[in-house]
């Protein structure tokens, strides 16, 4: 494999999950050390043998996963690994304050981060790449955590880069902000370069038929839900007078649009029995056991801390949704646990097909599905889905696209949250629509996708 950066340049590399995309910027960046091969950076060859060495060189990557400390403040974080020995608050403070400043982000140096949004804390690990004087930065699925405000932020702030001679290399899932942002497209497929094209000699399909060897074609949301033969009352109370409640039919997909801190979010937590107050046909959820009995699963929007145990196997981790099944006295049958994740694994297509394997191990689009299969062995009957193909490729996406809709034909009720427009209208039969709090909107298939952005920027309520 190959790869070339021109300053100034924004240069996207996309392919599969498991393509070596992240592999091979780890080695750009100095985590990984590669077997062979040269590095060469402005006409001399250096050898990075640290991340400590790349930063050195001006080679900053920001991670989809973030590295930061949840306890430190803003400031903190945006200095870490840089601070002397004896640490001036003040003068840190006032250090962030600039950096911030010239970056125009919405940041307190003082808010602690752990207390601040993802999309907020997002924001913070790019403002800390950009604490050093960096001459390439590599942005790994930068925009998977962020609103559609923080979205273009970002965008800005990379234009303002180019234009200082910064050569960015942005690795995304989402074609549209590659279209729109980058210059050249880079394309891997099981660990080789496929193609390196300028921009306006490819198109979105063609995008994809390189990264997966295949043409896909993307179902549309024409597809009408079945005949109702039972039909769920859902009551969600988000705050003192304010209660949200809707019906769901048996083998309907209703998907809930916003951006961040719009309420869809609070909706399934609640139904899920962890936060707030919620009612399935007038019943309350007292808690997730009490949601489990009653039906619902909930498929988390961050399935690395709240959707898997990394340090366990995909066996174990697939399974913890069926304890009372596999171990009806408190001891584990194995066989019955193997047989649980062996059906599972052949149904999803997890890949490698090896359930023994660490959850860490796994490609974010493969963990993506064994967080759906530890859902899917509980037998729900309302499964509830937290974005459920952030960071994952556009050929997984496919498939779970494909496995949702044939889940809902089946019966199983599906309530979608997402902050991608997209998803939701090749997805759903009906779309409800959140603002500040309250159902603004819903709206029912064939979609027009300007109606629905503008409900949920605002731009129909002007």
């Amino acid at each position: 494999m190959d790869f070339a950066l021109e300053a100034g340049e924004v240069h996207a590399l996309v392919g599969e999950n498991g393509a070596g995309k992240s592999t091979l910027m780890k080695i750009l960046a100095g985590a990984l050390q590669p077997d062979a091969g040269e590095i060469w950076l402005e006409g001399r060859q250096v050898r990075l043998r640290s991340v400590r060495e790349a930063r050195h060189n001006g080679i900053v990557m920001v991670y989809q996963e973030l590295n930061l400390a949840a306890n430190l403040t803003v400031a903190e974080n945006l200095f870490l690994g840089r601070m002397p020995p004896l640490v001036s608050h003040r003068f840190l403070e006032e250090m962030a304050s600039k950096l911030i400043e010239s970056l125009d982000l919405p940041l307190d140096p003082h808010s602690v981060l752990g207390d601040l949004e993802l999309g907020r804390q997002q924001l913070v690990a790019v403002a800390q790449a950009l604490a050093h004087d960096a001459k390439v930065l590599i942005f790994d699925e930068p925009t998977a955590a962020l609103s559609a405000e923080e979205t273009q932020m970002l965008f800005s702030l990379i234009q303002r880069l180019q234009g200082r001679g910064v050569g960015i290399v942005y690795i995304s899932h989402r074609l549209e902000e590659i279209f729109s942002l980058a210059q050249r497209i880079t394309v891997l497929r099981d660990g080789e370069r496929v193609a390196t094209e300028p921009l306006e000699s490819l198109t979105p399909d063609r995008v994809i038929s390189l990264m997966v060897g295949r043409s896909l074609l993307e179902a549309s949301s024409g597809e009408l839900p079945p005949a109702k033969t039972r039909v769920y009352r859902i009551r969600v109370n988000l705050e003192p007078g304010n209660t949200v409640a809707f019906p769901l039919g048996a083998g309907e997909i209703v998907g809930l649009a916003g951006v961040i801190g719009s309420g869809r979010s609070y909706v399934l937590e609640a139904l899920f029995g962890l936060r707030g107050e919620a009612f399935l046909d007038n019943a309350r959820i007292e808690n997730p056991q009490d949601a489990i009995n009653k039906g619902l699963f909930l498929v988390p929007g961050d399935r690395k801390t709240q959707g898997l145990v990394l340090g366990l196997s995909a066996r174990e981790n697939l399974t913890l949704s069926v304890l009372g099944r596999i171990a009806p006295r408190g001891v584990i049958r194995l066989r019955d646990e193997q047989a649980v994740a062996n059906e599972w694994f052949l149904r999803l297509r997890i890949h490698p097909p090896m359930p023994e394997l660490p959850a860490h191990a796994f490609s974010g689009g493969n963990q993506q599905k064994i967080v759906l299969a530890k859902a899917l062995a509980s037998r729900p009957q309302l499964l509830l889905l937290e974005e459920p193909t952030r960071g994952v490729d556009v050929g997984v996406r496919h498939e779970l696209y494909q496995l949702l809709r044939q889940l809902a034909r089946q019966g199983l009720s599906l309530l979608v949250s997402s902050g991608d427009t997209e998803e939701l209208l090749n997805l759903c039969h009906r779309i409800l629509v959140f603002r500040k709090g309250h159902v603004v909107a819903e709206l029912r298939a064939p979609f027009n996708r300007e109606e629905v952005v503008a409900y949920v920027t605002g731009a129909a309520m002007a």
